[in-house]
């Protein structure tokens, strides 16, 4: 394993820990061009990191999770991601995924530039939170990323949680969308060295902790702009060089 790879698992470590999420963006780009990584194995990778990451969260947070949410949101998303992971991953060419993927990872920058404004109506909506599960759902069994920075606010406007409890319960619904993705790629035969998967999980781990002790020193509108901007680039680039 290259210093490299070292360095960017341990970006992708501080991108969890300053942004709550955004890791893939980076994991999967650099594994799939850089490692020269099938895109199974680069998608498999990611959802063991995502899976281990927001798995730990959603324990520690466990008490203000809002589990009705989480269940609603899980038996819509967790059928789309065996499905997806099942049938569209193995069919689905790696460029066409990694398109996807560049457009996804354009979408969170905007949402990012753009900020989520919640609704006063109190009223939830049962289509939106299953068209949101759904699409989130696929996302993730296709090209191994979580979608959270979609699901919070989902669950914000048509579920009607207030945005902090949202971003936390989105983290249980990230876990359960990527541990089902996991077994799915897994009971296909992907497969990848274990040794590289502790040594990155452990990398990785080394960034969230300095990417706690760094988000203390930087405004968080100042780390929202960086990250828009990071990933306007990736996007592009994902996208014109498949």
């Amino acid at each position: 394993m290259t210093p490299l790879a070292l360095i960017v698992f341990v970006l992708v470590g501080m991108a969890l820990s300053l942004f709550g999420g955004g890791g893939a963006i980076i994991l999967i780009p650099y594994m799939k061009t850089g490692l020269s990584m099938p895109m199974d194995q680069a998608a498999l990778l990611s959802l063991i990191t995502i899976g281990v990451n927001t798995s730990l969260q959603s324990v520690l947070d466990r008490d203000t999770i809002q589990w009705k949410a989480v269940t609603v949101f899980s038996f819509i998303a967790f059928p789309a991601t065996v499905l997806s992971g099942h049938y569209l991953a193995p069919v689905v060419p790696d460029p066409v995924r990694m398109i996807c993927f560049g457009v996804f990872t354009l979408s969170v920058a905007a949402l990012i530039s753009f900020p989520f404004k919640a609704r006063d109506e109190s009223k939830k909506s049962l289509t939106g939170v299953s068209f949101s599960a759904a699409a989130t759902g696929v996302l993730c069994g296709l090209v191994g990323v979580g979608g959270g920075i979609f699901i919070a606010p989902a669950l914000n406007l048509f579920y009607r949680i207030p945005i902090k409890e949202a971003v936390k319960s989105s983290l249980a619904i990230v876990a359960v969308q990527s541990i089902t993705a996991l077994l799915t790629y897994l009971s296909r035969g992907v497969r990848v060295p274990l040794t590289f998967a502790l040594v990155m999980l452990v990398m990785v781990g080394i960034g969230v902790i300095g990417g706690r002790r760094l988000k203390g020193l930087i405004q968080e509108r100042q780390l929202k702009q960086a990250f828009a901007f990071f990933l306007i680039g990736i996007g592009f680039w994902v996208i014109f060089r498949p």
